[in-house]
């Protein structure tokens, strides 16, 4: 192994260590440049790395199961495989391309004695299905990255799902989806140090973040650039695609629906179909307020969002 330590982490706070995170691209941070990210995109990555925002998490109860189960995985996982682990409490970098960082889980051995990676994952059991067989893409990527940084060939992953299924993955280095991690990584390191902004796309989590910087209260009317036509026109074209798309499958719907009559279920070649009754109770608010205006009153929860149009 010929990798550089960037810093040692241990008796590190969390601010120091995000400070040190944002020296470079890390693992987790490659889902977001290959926009596999549901929960945030390149340009939010961009502008913590920037240090426009702040990347400090709040700790929910299953990222804090998580931390409490790591040594229990990892211990199992010797147990289980027989190689010993050795925890690494550093944050590691790349020889050659000091923009790509790696906070690994623990350093062990593979069948031939060759050095490999341990990289430990809990999963709920709703994501049971989602790492039954395979790693998922989100993390293959990170491992993929975390391989390339260490130059090692071999990674284990180690996954606890629902709290009762343990399983062990392999991953082989891939030199074609390291070379092209290099390249992609290189490109948006290149936008950090030189503040070229990344543009807006159309995922979700682009979405949530623009609904989050902007809260809006600026009653006065603005007008627009004008080479915001091309957006306009997009979106209007994009929504006649949309209502045009949903009619076809509406009216597909429909003549299916009238050859199962009252038939739940139909296959048809290798499709299976349902069409099943459910049944769903709703709480009538209008009639709680009305009959109950106090109570209404203890309970509701106002929220405050922004509805945007275009007519």
């Amino acid at each position: 192994m010929n990798i550089n330590i960037l810093a040692e982490t241990e008796g590190l706070s969390k601010e120091e260590w995000l400070s040190c995170r944002k020296l470079g691209i890390g693992g987790s941070d490659v889902s977001c440049l290959l926009g596999i990210n549901k929960w945030k995109s390149e340009l939010e990555l961009w502008l913590n790395k920037t240090n426009q925002t702040n990347d400090l998490p709040v700790e929910n109860e299953a990222m804090a199961w998580g931390t409490i189960m790591e040594p229990v995985i990892r211990n199992h996982f010797t147990e289980v495989t027989g190689k010993t682990v050795v925890e690494v409490k550093a944050m590691l970098q790349h020889p050659k391309y000091p923009f790509m960082l790696a906070n690994v889980d623990g350093l062990t051995v593979d069948d031939a004695g060759n050095p490999a990676i341990l990289e430990i994952k809990t999963a709920s059991e709703y994501k049971r299905s989602e790492w039954e067989n395979d790693i998922p893409v989100y993390y293959q990527t990170q491992v993929q990255h975390y391989l390339c940084v260490t130059g090692v060939a071999k990674a284990y992953v180690a996954v606890l799902i629902g709290g009762n299924t343990f399983r062990v993955y392999e991953v082989d280095a891939d030199a074609e989806v390291q070379q092209m991690l290099v390249v992609l990584e290189n490109a948006f390191w290149n936008k950090v140090q030189n503040m070229i902004r990344p543009e807006i796309d159309g995922s979700d989590a682009a979405r949530n973040l623009i609904d989050t910087m902007y809260h809006g209260g600026i009653s006065e009317q603005m007008i627009l650039p004008e080479d915001a036509v091309e957006y306009v026109n997009q979106y209007i074209k994009a929504s006649a695609e949309e209502d045009n798309a949903k009619a076809k499958k509406q009216e597909a719907a429909n003549h299916i629906k009238e050859l199962m009559g009252n038939h739940d279920k139909a296959t048809c070649q290798e499709y299976t179909i349902s069409w099943k009754p459910v049944t769903s109770e709703r709480l009538d608010t209008k009639a709680l307020k009305t009959a109950e205006p106090e109570l209404y009153s203890k309970y509701v929860k106002t929220s405050t969002s922004r509805r945007f149009t275009l007519n």
